[in-house]
């Protein structure tokens, strides 16, 4: 951030795939963060990726088994290399969260394997979510998730919910605690102005 000011919480999707794929994940993530914006990673859109990057607060960088494989970082014809890097050094690690889906197996262990097998998602990324074709499923979108207001969220999604949610929150605090602590800055030059301007009335110092 440049120039002292505080970034409005601003969350971005970044992926190289469809948004109809992610579409569960936006849902979700609106109830948290009511500013999202949408990044398409093509291979020709490093500099559009990278204004993007700096207009963001955090971000979430998706991705699908639909693609083939689970080649986001560290192996042969990785899709994130770069990206995942640029994100963790402009935004931070604490910032940064990956998501995967359309997974046979979302378990703790095939999360340990991946962050095993592809080490710079550990490192650069503050979590890493995995979800099942099967948990994708059953996850309500848009209109859905007014309709079944008893819906029992997946304890995946309310954890990133949560994630989102005190990112938000952090921020418009930040953003509300500027012009108070410009009026506190305000009150001390005035309460130091009158104090000097009192003793110079009572040891009639000459201002001249």
């Amino acid at each position: 951030m440049t120039g002292g000011q505080i970034k409005k919480p601003l969350l971005g999707i970044f992926s190289r795939d469809d948004q109809t794929n992610y579409q569960w994940l936006i849902d979700s993530a609106y109830s948290a963060v009511p500013d999202i914006r949408l990044v398409y990673i093509g291979n020709d859109s490093g500099q559009i990726f990278r204004e993007e990057v700096h207009k963001c607060t955090f971000a979430i960088l998706y991705h699908t088994l639909t693609r083939g494989r689970i080649n986001i970082t560290n192996v042969t014809d990785s899709l994130y290399d770069v990206e995942l890097k640029y994100l963790n050094d402009i935004l931070g690690k604490d910032n940064v969260i990956v998501v995967i889906d359309d997974l046979e197996d979302s378990s703790s262990a095939e999360k340990d394997r991946i962050l095993n097998q592809q080490k710079s998602l550990g490192n650069l990324a503050r979590d890493v979510f995995l979800f099942s074709a099967m948990e994708k499923e059953r996850l309500p979108l848009g209109t859905q998730q007014k309709k079944k207001k008893k819906v029992i969220p997946d304890p995946k999604v309310k954890q990133l919910i949560k994630i989102l949610k005190d990112h938000h929150h952090q921020r418009k605090h930040c953003d509300m605690s500027v012009p108070c602590t410009i009026g506190i800055a305000v009150t001390a030059i005035v309460f130091v102005l009158l104090f000097v301007g009192i003793l110079i009335y009572s040891c009639k110092i000459p201002l001249r």
